[in-house]
Parts: C-alpha cells; sequence; structure tokens
C-alpha cells in the first residue's frame, strides 16, 4: 500500500512538473507551448455534425504571428433541404429544396462565421496577449477538375491585430461587413467553389 502511494505522489508530482513548465513557457510565449495550447482551444471548438471543421496552425515567436488555417466541409456537404412535411394519407415524408440563391446564402453566411468565430475564440483563451496577430485562411478542399488532385481553394483570408478586433461586439455585427472591414480577401461565390483573391492582404 505504501509503494501504491508514493507511486501515486510520484505520478502527481511529474504532472504538476509538466504543468509548471506548460505554464511557464507558455508565459514566456514558446512556440512549442502556444501551439500546444491553441491545439487545446481549438479542439474544444465544438460544430454541428454536419459541419465539422479541422484545424491547422503555426506561431511565429518574433513576431508574435499566429498563421492559422481552418478546412470547412464543401457546399455538397451541406443540407440544401427547408423543411421536411409529412402526409398522413400517404404515411410519407417530403421535402422542400432550398432555393439555389438560399444555398449560396447559407453557404457563405457559414464561411464568414467560421472566420470571425475562429479568430474571436484565439484571441479570447490567449489571456497573456502572446498573439498579437492572426493570419487566418478558410478554405475547403474539393478535387479539381482539371487534374483531378485533392486541391486548397481559399473562401476568406484576412489578418487581424489583437486590439481591433477585442474591441468589435460580435453580437452585433454582420460577419461580411466585419471581414471588409479587416480588410479580407473573401470569396465571391463560395458555393461554386471560386477561391479568394488572397494577393495583396492588409493587415487590420
Amino acid at each position: 500500500a505504501l509503494a501504491l502511494c508514493a507511486a501515486r505522489e510520484a505520478k502527481a508530482a511529474e504532472h504538476n512538473r509538466k504543468l509548471d513548465k506548460f505554464i511557464a513557457d507558455l508565459g514566456y510565449g514558446a512556440a512549442e507551448a502556444v501551439q500546444d495550447y491553441v491545439s487545446i482551444v481549438v479542439s474544444n471548438s465544438v460544430y454541428p455534425p454536419h459541419f465539422q471543421v479541422k484545424h491547422g496552425f503555426t506561431f511565429d515567436p518574433e513576431a508574435a504571428e499566429l498563421q492559422l488555417t481552418v478546412l470547412v466541409p464543401g457546399p455538397d456537404k451541406i443540407p440544401g433541404i427547408k423543411a421536411h412535411k409529412y402526409t398522413k394519407s400517404s404515411d410519407e415524408i417530403s421535402s422542400t429544396p432550398l432555393a439555389q440563391k438560399e444555398c449560396k446564402e447559407r453557404y457563405a453566411g457559414a464561411v464568414h462565421q467560421v472566420a470571425l468565430r475562429s479568430l474571436h475564440e484565439v484571441f479570447e483563451a490567449d489571456r497573456r496577449g502572446i498573439m498579437r496577430t492572426i493570419t487566418l485562411q478558410v478554405g475547403t478542399e474539393t478535387v479539381d477538375p482539371a487534374t483531378g488532385r485533392e486541391t486548397y481553394l481559399p473562401f476568406v483570408a484576412t489578418g487581424a491585430a489583437r486590439e481591433v478586433f477585442l474591441g468589435f461586439n460580435l453580437s452585433n455585427v454582420v460577419p461580411a461587413a466585419t471581414l471588409g472591414l479587416l480588410g479580407a480577401a473573401v470569396s465571391k461565390d463560395p458555393f461554386n467553389l471560386v477561391p479568394a483573391d488572397t494577393t495583396g492582404i492588409r493587415r487590420a
């Protein structure tokens, strides 16, 4: 029993040592610790089952900049149903599809919201202010009809400074307008897989 207690105490002490080191490294802005922390933040970001996103990132400690890429599902993965209706006499459920315009607006809106949400979650979690800027891309992967290969298409590309972004009241904004204020490059039609022009992005 004593040996078991000693083993538990040693394990707890080692865990606490690693935690203390992680907190210290994070305070110093060590790249590996910051990336581990961002990994924890984005892994706790819950999206609907039909709209799962993936994150990739690197931290540059000299520039205090996080480069964040968010991969969203393609438009073909998004439900295009407006409503379901049950008919008792035939015991059938029929569905009403969304109009093409509504599908386009729904998908573009989702992409814009993911962009702002991603910036918000990382900046809010960074209480020490280690990350002064975030450069962000939100896009999807699809098969290029010309090559037959998987290719990445950016739908939003922007840079955001911490002080500027945290000054926004996101509960009142129109996401497309906020992205415009940030100087973001935004796809004119992500639903039809039109990429954003990512050349010459300015940082807010």
